[in-house]
């Protein structure tokens, strides 16, 4: 399957939700990592710090792609760096509830995550 193949089967309804799907799951990530780290009696506002700012870089990082793609009139360039955010943020959501206790051995081997540290 070429690469443009694979892009046209994971298009976005519209240019809102491409936008928004890895907004929501940076969102899931926050949420689900803050409530990990109250169960593991570990909270830290260094740590929150540090990641929400990694977020605002994520959301930086989307409007650059719209900028390149606009500028060099590519069709792709912001699709694949949500789509990877989105995969990126999805797997962290799952180690999160990994770390809370939650185990989800399934899709943990189907993405190939390894076990996280208390």
């Amino acid at each position: 399957m070429e690469i443009n193949e694979i892009l046209k089967a994971l298009d976005f309804s519209n240019i809102f939700w491409q936008v928004t799907t890895p907004l929501i799951f940076c969102l899931i990530d926050i949420v689900t990592g803050f409530i990990q780290a109250l169960i593991n009696k570990n909270v830290s506002s260094q740590k929150m710090r540090v990641g929400l700012l990694h977020k605002a870089l994520l959301f930086i990082l989307i409007i650059m792609g719209f900028i390149i793609e606009i500028t060099f009139n590519l069709d792709y360039i912001s699709k694949v760096i949500c789509i990877y955010i989105i995969i990126m943020e999805g797997i962290s959501i799952l180690e999160n509830f990994g770390k809370a206790g939650i185990k989800l051995k399934k899709l943990k081997e189907f993405f190939n995550i390894k076990e996280g540290k208390k």
